[in-house]
């Protein structure tokens, strides 16, 4: 049997790589005869760099300001006159300080990073969302690159809390920027499906405060007309703010499977392997291993799908399964997570060889 692996990360765990490993070992102790075919890979949020630089990409550092305004340096991927931008490397959850207040995080630090790869010898720029620690609607990028933030008076915002709370005149700059945006997710700006509502919990924001940021998206949407934009709630709402300077929004994980030809290679498959640290109703907003699965259903191959945690069963995968025994305890140390990765996928190729000798 020949498998195919393109598995995400388990995020706070362990990465793409390492996760296809374990999974090789899996195979490989169920199965010695086995062909195995995998790849590093990411959905536009964290880990793209990585990836891009596996396949082929050269990495360049510059320097900015973190997510709450801090220097840092960071690296993006380049090839040729395309480059390849990581919002995630900028204001990204793990960067995020105990003293930095969900709340008032930004992404100033990635215009400014994207204007200044802007000003260089490139032809392309692609922008990876995903992965952020902020909801700010993405005002911060745009006014690195060139809009004005307003207070009711007129007078430019101080930056002392969430921009969205401040800006209530926006004025975006006259040209449009050459940027492309890859998207993680299809979520819109604002609403229950938007920027705050689905991803603010899991970036420390009360309840209270969801609710004011999504009226401030609301009505921020409205003005720039990008309420209806699927993808614009993408990085905070970053992806909003992308679009609303000219670019377009695709996705960052057909983006990153064109990059390293996975439809071809699942046609060579017999099974195809994918998954992320938690399957749930954000899997299949366009995330990695919902696109895995429709191309290998495309190609008539069948998709194992495995998670640390799965809460909603995906319809076109094959088998979908959580790591985690349920008398286990569920846990995020990257050892025993690697384990039961192999063990899962050694206990469902045994399944496999089983039914094919009947």
């Amino acid at each position: 049997m020949h498998h195919f692996i393109c598995i995400d990360s388990f995020k706070g765990c362990i990465g793409s790589e390492d996760a296809a490993r374990a999974i090789e070992r899996g195979i490989r102790h169920a199965d010695p005869d086995a062909t195995i075919d995998w790849s590093p890979v990411a959905d536009g949020g964290e880990g793209t760099i990585d990836t891009l630089l596996a396949n082929g990409f050269e990495k360049i550092e510059d320097a900015t300001i973190d997510l709450a305004g801090r220097p840092i340096d960071v690296a993006y991927a380049q090839k040729g006159r395309i480059a390849v931008v990581e919002a995630a490397t900028v204001c990204g959850l793990h960067l995020k300080r105990p003293e930095d207040e969900a709340f008032s995080v930004h992404t100033r630090g990635v215009g400014r990073l994207v204007r200044q790869v802007l000003a260089t010898d490139v032809s392309d720029v692609f922008l990876a969302l995903g992965g952020t620690a902020t909801t700010d609607g993405g005002l911060g990028f745009l006014a690195e690159l060139g809009a004005d933030l307003l207070t009711e008076t007129g007078a430019p915002i101080s930056w002392q809390t969430n921009p969205l709370m401040e800006t209530k005149h926006l004025q975006l700059p006259a040209v449009s920027v050459p940027l492309l945006v890859l998207a993680d997710v299809t979520a819109p700006y604002a609403g229950e499906q938007g920027a705050a509502y689905v991803f603010g919990p899991q970036k420390g924001l009360t309840a209270s405060e969801i609710v004011l940021l999504d009226g401030r998206l609301n009505e921020i949407g409205h003005r720039l007309h990008i309420d209806h934009v699927k993808g614009a709630g993408a990085a905070g709402g970053l992806g909003g703010a992308a679009y609303a300077l000219g670019t377009s929004i695709e996705s960052g994980a057909a983006f990153i499977l064109r990059m390293i030809h996975a439809r071809e290679r699942i046609e060579r498959a017999d099974y195809v392997w994918t998954g992320e640290g938690r399957v749930d109703r954000q899997t299949a907003m366009g995330k990695l291993p919902a696109k895995v699965m429709a191309l290998a259903d495309q190609e008539d191959v069948p998709c194992i799908v495995l998670a640390g945690e799965v809460t909603e069963r995906m319809e076109q995968a094959w088998i979908c399964e959580a790591i985690h025994d349920p008398d286990e305890e569920k846990t995020l140390d990257p050892f025993v997570t690697k384990q039961r990765l192999a063990q899962r996928t050694e206990q469902i190729v045994r399944r496999l060889l089983a039914a094919r000798d009947r």
